[in-house]
């Protein structure tokens, strides 16, 4: 049950995100947002790929935390018999989760190039619109000069991963207006950390399949360890997810049509409802936190 609840929980917090990211069935009156069409408004254009991604990395780094758990009960003596049963069964899972993650991912990269071509410009810090563009695998950004230093390339790949096409185009940040570019070296690196945290993860995988069909998973004294050492490094992924998504929107909090200064702006005018909310969080919260176990 409390594993369903986050799932609603999750749902409608990523439809809000959603539309916030890829708008969809409103109307403006006096400068107020409306609904006019509430399915649209929940199913935005980026809220089925945004839902999958977010809820599958949730479980993928779950699945980490009990792999790491594991693989420290073996290695110190506690609990052996239950803790193969986890780590054999968690590997399993992740079989299937991580490769799904990263199909998920392309999914939404494909999304965010149609929706939020902005974003992804700053995520490959691309400033020319150009076709059979490289992947950047690492550089400086530089925004003062549009360009980036210390570059390392790879020729056609990023047209090939952003656009499934070699001669596929991608928009530069060059195309929009410096007042309506995201800043570039966040999503940059963040976007690198949680792609590179998800290879380590895959590696891990491929790596129990190997020492599955060998017999010796449990016995694996680096293996072991590479469990206990990637256990929180989903958590790591996720921020870094979020982190990309939310710094690559700016400077909007509704995309292309609210920018993130007036809605402080309104938020500053509104200050002691905003307190009131939040103290009212807080009073929720930790009453649940203290509340007195069940004699």
């Amino acid at each position: 049950m409390v594993a369903l609840g986050t799932l609603f929980s999750a749902f409608w917090i990523l439809a809000a995100n959603s539309w916030m990211q890829t708008p969809a069935g409103y109307e403006i009156i006096d400068g107020r947002f409306f609904p006019k069409d509430w399915l649209a408004v929940v199913f935005s254009p980026s809220f089925p790929y945004r839902l999958a991604h977010t809820v599958v990395g949730f479980f993928v780094t779950t699945g980490f935390v009990v792999v790491g758990v594991a693989a420290w009960l073996i290695r110190k003596g506690r609990s052996v018999d239950e803790a193969r049963v986890m780590l054999s069964m968690t590997l399993w899972l992740l079989t299937a989760l991580v490769p799904l993650q990263i199909f998920l991912g392309d999914q939404h990269g494909l999304n965010t190039l149609e929706h939020q071509p902005a974003k992804l410009a700053a995520i490959e810090a691309r400033w020319d619109t150009e076709r059979r563009v490289p992947l950047t695998l690492f550089a400086i950004p530089d925004p003062a000069n549009e360009t980036n230093r210390f570059a390392i390339d790879v020729p056609l790949l990023g047209s090939l991963i952003l656009t499934h096409s070699l001669d596929g185009e991608v928009k530069g940040l060059k195309d929009f207006k410096p007042e309506d570019r995201p800043p570039v070296a966040i999503p940059f690196f963040a976007f690198r950390i949680m792609v590179g945290i998800g290879l380590l993860m895959l590696a891990l995988v491929a790596a129990s399949w190997w020492l599955r069909y060998r017999g010796r998973l449990f016995d694996s004294a680096l293996f072991l360890r590479a469990c206990i050492g990637d256990g929180a490094l989903g958590f790591v992924a996720v921020l870094a997810g979020w982190t990309t998504t939310e710094v690559g929107r700016q400077p909007w909090t509704v995309y292309g049509l609210m920018r993130t200064a007036d809605s402080v702006y309104a938020i500053a005018h509104r200050r002691r409802a905003v307190l009131a909310s939040l103290l009212a969080y807080m009073a929720v919260y930790l009453a649940r936190s203290f509340r007195p176990a069940s004699m």
